[in-house]
């Protein structure tokens, strides 16, 4: 019992402790995370672009819907493509290399950890990166969020190591990484990357011009930015060749023009605190109170210098970027909670009131958690059984209130909370796909009726983003009964059309017919969950019945 104890708040040897936590931690993202049919909208652009990959034997160019897809660099594409290759086009093929950069980036947060804290300081980083609500909120989404923050991660690992160990050779390895990561999604990770390191240099010690320009040339500049721009910019330069202006017109809009032209509703100084509030629950209160703690402590800040210039750097960047999205913020995690890491192994406060606050920050959302997950046990209908996570959690919040500040504890009471949420949560998962029948609607078309792939499918008034990887085809979006109708008369017709317009329609039959999420994007996720809870319950207000018909198909 004891041994589980120690394996469950961290006592003990650490290297044991590593590889259950990690196994636990991998488990978490593995679970139900295939069965979910492809997400609209952006998960639908990947999945499709590598199914007409396959379909069309290329691999450099990017096709949505048969049409060039120009937004973002190709290496989250082939990373798909390469996984889908061994396990099948199929959600599981499509989502798990994600999955597992996701798990690589909570690893690359330990070592980082472990090279600037030693070993329990690499756990509680690892620990702490595991679960925050912003990472798992794209842990298993097809999209180049999880990738860029593992690519991202990799360079500032070789980044660290080289400066603790003075070899080059970990200088030129992040070199490498930091050209995937501009492979993953575009050249301005070169001026983020380049200003943490840049400001990193220009503030670490004294004698500083000296000094500055000895860092300087220790990064081989001449060596490592050919090798980066090499790999990073191969994708670009080829697009360019081959499309020229056409190309380069929606990838500058996508990198650079979003973030030095886009409209805004004027400036959000504030915008990233606000997000970093919540995306790194449950540990954002206890980095507000770092930031204070450090900000107070000034002449240790060396002890988190390289953290604090990475959170800054970005801080500063995104800020300043006309284009503010909330997922920018996820490469700066795994520094927000390094900035941590040292307090849990040093920091004793012998005021109540600072120790009270401070157990505070770790207390709060872990009983919001607790209390979460015994709700969504009764909310979304699960098995009872699953309370027993939800009481074995409360059980540890109320032996841990009465422990002092131990910094395991501290740590390892919201982990284990908000593993129990998360194990509810993927429990639920399947339930939701009674309301998402893409695959049947898929199946019906490719399958039973074997339509030619030739013919596309029509869609009434919009474009259900995940229609052309389900239906296999060129898919036409926004048409009108009046021009279904024509095309009817004209050629063999496939379409999906509203049931309340079906009367409308003249010598069609339906194929299939079904419900669908009456909304253009599933990414209002808790939206989408009560919608599915209504649904279960009979209420499909926010659902519409949709018909696949055809006519003069052989």
């Amino acid at each position: 019992m004891k041994k589980v104890y120690d394996y469950l708040l961290l006592r003990g040897p650490h290297k044991p402790q590593v590889y259950f936590l990690m196994t636990v931690i991998t488990a978490v993202y593995l679970l139900n995370f295939h069965v979910n049919d492809i997400w609209t909208p952006n998960e639908s652009f990947y999945a499709e672009a590598v199914r007409e990959m396959f379909e069309s034997g290329n691999f450099l160019e990017i096709f949505y819907n048969y049409e060039p897809r120009y937004n973002k660099p190709p290496l989250t594409y082939w990373l798909i493509a390469g996984s889908s290759s061994i396990f099948g086009l199929n959600e599981f093929g499509i989502r798990l290399p994600i999955v597992l950069l996701g798990v690589g980036s909570i690893w690359l947060t330990y070592l980082i950890g472990r090279l600037l804290y030693g070993e329990k300081g690499g756990l509680y980083a690892m620990v702490m990166m595991a679960f925050s609500v912003q990472v798992l909120a794209v842990k298993q989404y097809a999209s180049p969020e999880i990738p860029l923050t593992f690519f991202f991660t990799l360079t500032m690992y070789y980044v660290i190591k080289g400066f603790l160990t003075r070899n080059k050779k970990y200088i030129l390895l992040s070199y490498v990484a930091l050209g995937l990561t501009v492979l993953t999604k575009g050249f301005p990770y070169i001026i983020v990357i380049a200003s943490i390191i840049g400001i990193f240099i220009l503030v670490k010690g004294p004698d500083k011009w000296k000094r500055v320009w000895k860092e300087v040339k220790f990064l081989n500049l001449h060596i490592g930015l050919p090798i980066a721009l090499l790999i990073g910019l191969s994708w670009v330069i080829f697009m360019y060749l081959k499309d020229g202006q056409e190309f380069w017109e929606v990838y500058y809009r996508e990198t650079f023009g979003r973030a030095l032209s886009k409209k805004t509703n004027g400036p959000k100084p504030f915008f990233y605190l606000e997000v970093i509030s919540w995306s790194i629950i449950p540990y954002s209160l206890t980095f507000f109170f770092a930031v204070l703690r450090w900000f107070g402590d000034r002449k240790n800040i060396s002890k988190v210098l390289f953290p604090v210039c990475w959170v800054a750097a970005m801080l500063i960047i995104f800020t300043a970027a006309k284009g503010k999205i909330p997922t920018y913020m996820i490469q700066a995690h795994p520094a927000m909670l390094l900035m941590i890491v040292p307090l849990l192994l040093e920091y004793s406060p012998k005021a109540k009131f600072w120790r009270t606050v401070w157990k505070t920050t770790f207390a709060l959302p872990s009983i919001l958690i607790i209390a979460a997950t015994f709700y969504a046990i009764y909310f979304l209908g699960l098995n009872v059984l699953l309370y027993s996570l939800a009481v074995f959690s409360l059980i540890g919040f109320v032996l841990w209130l009465r422990k002092g500040n131990d910094p395991d504890w501290n740590v390892m009471i919201p982990f284990w909370s908000i593993t129990a949420f998360l194990i509810c949560f993927a429990i639920y998962l399947p339930r939701m796909e009674r309301f998402r029948p893409y695959d049947e609607l898929g199946n019906v078309i490719n399958v039973e009726q074997k339509i030619s792939k030739s013919i596309p499918i029509q869609i009434q008034e919009t474009l259900i983003h995940n229609i052309p990887y389900y239906a296999e085809r060129l898919a036409i979006r926004d048409q009108t009964i009046e021009e279904i109708n024509n095309n009817g008369l004209k050629a063999p017709t496939l379409a999906l059309i509203r049931d309340e317009d079906f009367s409308e329609l003249v010598g069609f039959k339906s194929i299939w017919s079904g419900m669908i999420y009456d909304f253009s994007s599933e990414s209002q996720f808790l939206k989408f969950v009560l919608a599915c809870l209504d649904a279960e319950k009979g209420d499909f207000s926010k659902f519409a019945k949709y018909h696949v018909v055809t006519k003069d198909i052989e």
